[in-house]
């Protein structure tokens, strides 16, 4: 009885936290990205534009978090982003094969033929492969999230838009370190170190940063006893800083990356509807099923870069060159239940170059310009194989589908951008990239299942070519508030469907988006109340669309969209003590034209995939002194409405609405190098669905359930 209602009464004033509290935003470190006037809010310093500047003077709509900022919130990963950004989703399949978008494009990359729409970027340097993007976060200067097209200065396959993260230099003066231990229920076990310091002071510095994360899974498998659906992820990035004279600085970056996870792609939605309504392995418990097969995902990336700074004068020419390696893994039980009838094994693996030249001019002039040149060379393979047994009857036998593929990928660019003031307060900005792809596929497809698909073979090669650019002008109107208004083109490269297809025509074409936006940013009160509103339209056209079709997974460009809607973040600082915060995201996001969505229906009217139309998130963080330290108490809530899973919108497809609510509660001693700490995530245990897809050869919905409530306590020091 009393245990029970101890366990209320922390979990109500962890929730009364919650409603009471956001995060800091930033250090007040320089190296933390962020900067801080006396009793007012932080000025970030992003680098959206290739070069360092206040993000509340660049005419995009970003969102801007410093390390501080992401790790009072609890965002230990790019994935935890979703349900603190505006407009920012993801479709919940998780590492390997998931998606990531904004602003309504949210593309699904099932295959190395098949590129998103959004790019995420460490460093400057593009991660290799979407299923790279949800990278650990444990040594972060700044976190940028750039809603629309990026085609201009981040290059290909950015329409919806780009994450850039920019990780902390090492320190050339002092050694120092950080570290953070938590644990918690379902055998959490988290941590993250940080070291820094000069091995030559004042000319090379070194960092090594870690991190390690556990879980045990939340969903009981009845077949094999084990847990499924929880967490084993480890990260290493180490990195030199050389001041080699007083205009060059060189910088070498390693990371490592490795997952290996007993994901649960998908449970039974109903037993009483389907191609094997009635069979076992339906459970009425969401955290109970039953699979005969192996549940795994894996990931293992390796990436270098050296990134060189030659001040010349006024004027800095940077070059980053990098490689990195990505190898992934994928097991499924299709079938979802304790029958032999299909279990999928894909096997992905790509190695990438990247290069790139930059120019800046001095900006203490009317104009200023960067141009620059780029160059990816991508050697991707895929090993993909499904068994199956049937069919049903005694004339039952196993078989399989397997594809073997390997893709080169080519990749040129030349872009120039640039800024003018034609006057006091206004800016005009503008940029133009042109883009030169080259692919070359090899695939084979062998079938000895009784599934009607075809033996194939097939050598394709397509290139594509393309000029894309922005537009924008900026009034300052006073000296703390602009308004803007740009136009951007953003394009996204053709490919090819390496995957287990029906047909040899696995080729589609480009497609692009034309996104117009006007906004606002204003820093009011003496900077204690900031205001950024955006409104945007997008024209989508030739989307490339992806669906399961009968035992065969086709892409193809087949549909426009009109995508409309707004961003609005507010953040307010009424007493120094207290911080407070509201974010909200609309997206109207439907199709023009989509004929053969489903069986003979055009899906036009219909709302994209993935997408809620309405993102709210907010909260409050109130600090006291108690005794010789001070105690903090934040909090953060979450609201995304319902989306759906598949363009044809049908009612099982739709997944209803949910809210979170996380909660902190920590104490940091006199000398701020101890801080010790109280969390929960998903405070009310609110029940709700991730994921859901349907599988057409057995005419069943699968579908997923997100964790429960999840709490702990941590520790961290730094000195």
């Amino acid at each position: 009885m009393c245990a029970n209602l101890c366990r209320q009464a922390l979990l109500a004033g962890l929730s009364a936290t919650a409603l009471l509290s956001t995060p800091a935003l930033a250090q007040q470190t320089s190296e933390s990205g962020a900067t801080h006037d006396d009793g007012g809010l932080e000025t970030i310093v992003v680098v959206a534009r290739k070069r360092q500047e206040n993000v509340q003077s660049v005419p995009i709509s970003i969102t801007a978090l410093t390390g501080a900022g992401l790790q009072e919130r609890g965002i230990a990963r790019v994935a935890d982003l979703v349900g603190n950004v505006p407009n920012l989703t993801q479709d919940g399949g998780g590492a390997v094969l998931g998606a990531i978008g904004i602003r309504g494009i949210v593309s699904q990359t099932r295959n190395i033929g098949f590129d998103s729409g959004l790019g995420v970027y460490i460093d400057g340097v593009l991660t290799v492969r979407p299923n790279g993007f949800d990278q650990e976060l444990p040594d972060i200067a700044t976190l940028e999230v750039l809603r629309g097209p990026q085609g201009t200065l981040f290059g290909r396959n950015t329409t919806a838009g780009a994450i850039n993260i920019t990780t902390r230099k090492p320190d050339l003066d002092a050694f120092h370190a950080e570290g953070r231990a938590a644990i918690g229920n379902l055998g959490q076990r988290e941590g993250s170190v940080l070291l820094t310091g000069p091995l030559i002071p004042g000319k090379v510095g070194i960092k090594l940063a870690g991190s390690i994360a556990s879980r045990d899974g939340y969903i009981l498998n009845v077949f094999n006893n084990q847990k499924l659906n929880n967490l084993n992820r480890k990260s290493l990035r180490g990195s030199l800083l050389w001041e080699a004279s007083e205009n060059v600085d060189v910088s070498l970056t390693g990371s490592w990356l490795k997952q290996a996870d007993r994901l649960l792609l998908g449970q039974i939605a109903s037993n009483t509807v389907g191609g094997l309504a009635g069979l076992p392995g339906f459970f009425a418990d969401p955290y109970t099923v039953s699979q005969d097969a192996q549940n795994l995902q894996t990931r293992e990336i390796w990436t270098t870069n050296l990134n060189v700074d030659w001040r010349m004068g006024d004027y800095t020419l940077t070059s980053i060159t990098a490689y990195g390696d990505n190898q992934s893994q994928l097991i499924d039980d299709d079938d979802g239940r304790p029958l032999p009838l299909s279990a999928s094994n894909f096997q992905d693996g790509a190695r990438q170059f990247t290069q790139e030249l930059r120019l800046a001019s001095p900006t203490n002039g009317p104009a200023d310009y960067l141009i620059g040149l780029y160059y990816l060379h991508q050697d991707a393979d895929a090993d993909r194989r499904t068994a199956v047994f049937g069919p049903p009857g005694p004339g039952a036998f196993l078989g399989a589908i397997s594809s073997l593929s390997t893709l080169k990928t080519n990749a040129y660019a030349a872009f120039v951008s640039g800024n003018w003031r034609p006057a006091p307060g206004l800016t005009v900005s503008g940029g133009l990239r042109y883009n030169i792809e080259t692919r070359r596929l090899d695939f084979r497809q062998t079938n000895t299942a009784f599934v009607p698909l075809p033996n194939l073979t097939a050598l394709l090669e397509r290139t594509d070519k393309d000029l894309s650019g922005n537009l924008s002008v900026t009034w300052q109107f006073t000296e703390t508030a602009r308004v803007y208004a740009s136009a951007a083109r953003g394009f996204k490269s053709g490919g090819f469907n390496p995957d287990i297809v029906g047909s040899t025509d696995i080729s589609f074409g480009p497609e692009n988006a034309w996104s117009y936006e006007a906004g606002l940013k204003a820093d009011l009160l003496d900077r204690k109340l900031r205001v950024n509103a955006a409104a945007f339209y997008t024209d989508y056209r030739d989307l490339q669309v992806s669906a399961l079709v009968g035992a065969a997974f086709q892409i193809r460009n087949a549909a426009a969209a009109k995508i409309q809607g707004f961003e609005l973040e507010v953040t307010a600082k009424p007493i120094s003590a207290i911080e407070l915060n509201l974010g909200a995201g609309y997206t109207d996001a439907t199709y023009d034209d989509f004929p053969g969505c489903a069986p003979a229906t055009n899906c036009a009217g219909n709302r994209l995939p993935f997408v809620p139309k309405l993102s709210l998130n907010g909260g409050a963080q109130a600090r006291v002194p108690v005794g010789n330290g001070e105690l903090t108490l934040r909090g953060d809530l979450s609201w995304r409405s319902s989306i759906f899973y598949e363009a044809a919108n049908v009612a099982d497809g739709r997944l209803p609405g949910y809210m979170l609510v996380n909660g902190r509660v920590a104490y940091a001693f006199a000398d701020d190098r101890i801080t010790i700490a109280a969390f929960g995530r998903n405070l009310f245990d609110n029940r709700y669905r991730d994921f859901s897809f349907f599988l057409a050869p057995f005419n069943q919905r699968m579908v997923r359930w997100a964790p429960p409530r999840t709490y702990g306590l941590e520790i961290s020091t730094r000195f």
